[in-house]
């Protein structure tokens, strides 16, 4: 005789996950999948490598070239607000965020993420994070790593390794957020990464062509405000104790965090406008 038995199943009860859990997931996720891509990986390393060189330079060659110079925290600021640093900067930027929230909506996982208790915030957050961490690499190195280790090997004392610290993580923090923040949200209005890329390219770099061409038009020079670049330096001067630029750090200030809120804001309420409302 032949018993037929029906197979038993136990569902196990997973306990769902706490607002930082949720949080972390999105941010290794995210990090993972943009340290497979090449191109990634090629991005933060030109700009780590341009870092450790002119750190290199900084603490070794520069008191040889113009020996009795007195090294002051300035001597730090001409590399961390080098156009080159701000390039790369852009560059690992879009590489990194471009496709983050744009691969989310071209692959409809957006709809998935906003389906469960995630809000809108938490989300833009995470990515933000995933930038941030790669652009702090970038940045390390000129603006943080550069000032310790002359400290360390007495090229400059500590009071000017510290004032130099400082600055680097004051004017760190602000181009992180900053580019972080612009990057996500062009990639918050495409489902094409490339196209997010160079939407967010194509606005510094035309804001950056065009403030230059009305200054020398009019000849005012309140109009170089209209370049990130330009307030990045007006910025950075007195932080780092170097000469001014001609610009306003104040309004400098006020317009970079304007543009950082705005963008923030922007791509906050266009994540918002496709979350998903339970019944």
């Amino acid at each position: 005789m032949v018993t037929l038995r029906l197979p038993t199943y136990v569902r196990r009860d997973e306990a769902l996950r706490g607002r930082r859990g949720r949080f972390l997931a999105i941010f290794v996720a995210g990090l993972k999948w943009e340290l497979r891509r090449p191109l990634n990986i090629i991005a933060l390393f030109l700009a780590v490598a341009f870092g450790v060189v002119t750190t290199i330079f900084n603490i070794f060659l520069a008191p040889l070239i113009n020996p009795g110079q007195e090294l002051t925290a300035a001597v730090f600021y001409g590399t961390v607000t080098s156009p080159v640093v701000l390039f790369l900067i852009l560059i690992v930027g879009t590489s990194v965020g471009a496709g983050l929230i744009s691969d989310d909506i071209r692959h409809m996982s957006l709809t998935l993420y906003l389906s469960r208790p995630i809000s809108p915030r938490d989300y833009l957050l995470s990515k933000g994070s995933v930038v941030a961490f790669a652009l702090v690499l970038a940045v390390a190195f000129p603006g943080i790593l550069g000032p310790i280790v002359a400290g360390v090997l007495r090229y400059v004392s500590w009071t000017v390794a510290l004032h130099a610290l400082g600055a680097g993580l004051a004017l760190g923090a602000l181009s992180v957020a900053l580019f972080a923040f612009l990057v996500l949200l062009f990639s918050s209005l495409t489902m094409r990464k490339g196209v997010a890329a160079a939407g967010t390219f194509a606005s510094v770099l035309i804001l950056e062509g065009l403030s230059g061409s009305l200054r020398d038009i009019f000849e005012v020079e309140a109009i170089r405000h209209l370049s990130l670049y330009e307030n990045v330096l007006a910025v950075g001067a007195p932080l780092y104790g170097a000469e001014g630029t001609g610009l306003s750090w104040g309004v400098a200030l006020v317009i970079l965090a304007v543009v950082t809120a705005g963008s923030a804001l922007l791509a906050y309420l266009r994540i918002r406008s496709m979350e998903v409302v339970a019944a």
